[in-house]
């Protein structure tokens, strides 16, 4: 579970930098271990990244921008450090995309084994480990620019990623989100607004979209189909002695997941949820009456 907050102002006139601490604050149980932004301004992409919130929150102050993608994050594939904080910056074919992602790949190992065949190198590896969701960025990039048919990651996804041209200057945004991850988005005439929580309507599930910043439109790219397999498709085989505790693992943490949506107001995700839950029990319930 992690946080993505994006924001723009349409007009240019005020930056956005208090927004996006009134934003994390309201979600900000997302995470909290692992900061990073990019922000922009008519002059200038500036990037930073931190371990702690007041590390973040003093670079908040520093400069100001009309313009921001922030993620906050709760580590799961790696520990709290400098290289597994997001944003990732992919260079190909002379753009740079910065990538956030909110969720868990499943298949992370399997891309990476594919993406090293490619002799590409992940900015997060440390200690033989890395953060699944630059896997996830690395396999997006290569697909958008029709170096791959198909995108192969499977998992929980919800992620918003900006394409700079060559000279790095802003030219699309793309996000998306699959029915295991929340994306949210707000617009009027001054203000865009994307995030993973917020009182405002959800982003559709399976559809890449993008804002252009030539016609300056939220356009639908087109249908985009990541695949989330459910626990008994991604864990150990049945008859692993070590198979039901991690379901139950699995099974805790979606009930706390639950009951934190609930106590902000969430209540259409927490229904979600709920329904992973039931199934989740059904599941457990009916391997017990198998084995008895």
């Amino acid at each position: 579970m992690c946080g993505i907050i994006y924001a723009k102002n349409l007009t240019g006139k005020e930056p956005v930098n208090n927004l996006i601490k009134v934003l994390y604050q309201n979600q900000k149980g997302r995470g909290q271990q692992g900061f990073g932004f990019v922000g922009l301004n008519a002059e200038r992409i500036d990037t930073y990244r931190a371990t702690g919130e007041k590390d973040i929150m003093r670079y908040l102050s520093r400069y100001q921008y009309d313009e921001m993608l922030f993620h906050h994050r709760n580590p799961t594939s790696t520990g709290n450090t400098l290289k597994s904080t997001h944003p990732f910056i992919i260079k190909l074919n002379g753009k740079r995309y910065y990538f956030v992602h909110n969720g868990i790949i499943q298949n992370a190992d399997e891309l990476q084994g594919k993406h090293y065949k490619r002799n590409i190198t992940y900015e997060s590896c440390e200690d033989g480990l890395f953060n699944d969701s630059e896997a996830l960025a690395w396999d997006f990039c290569l697909w958008l620019n029709k170096e791959q048919e198909q995108m192969q990651a499977k998992g929980a996804v919800a992620f918003v990623c900006l394409e700079t041209d060559e000279r790095n200057h802003a030219a699309k945004l793309y996000f998306y989100r699959n029915s295991s991850a929340p994306l949210r988005i707000y617009r009027d005439k001054t203000l865009l607004v994307i995030s993973s929580d917020g009182n405002y309507p959800a982003v559709e599930e399976d559809r890449l979209y993008c804002w252009d910043y030539q016609s300056g439109k939220v356009l639908k790219v087109g249908v985009l189909k990541i695949v989330c397999p459910g626990v008994y498709d991604f864990y150990m085989e049945d008859d692993d002695p070590d198979y039901e505790v991690m379901l139950r693992d699995e099974l805790r943490g979606l009930e706390q997941e639950r009951d934190r949506l609930v106590s902000v107001g969430n209540y259409e995700e927490a229904e979600y949820i709920e329904e992973q839950i039931m199934d989740l029990t059904y599941q457990l319930k009916g391997r017990t009456l198998t084995q008895f």
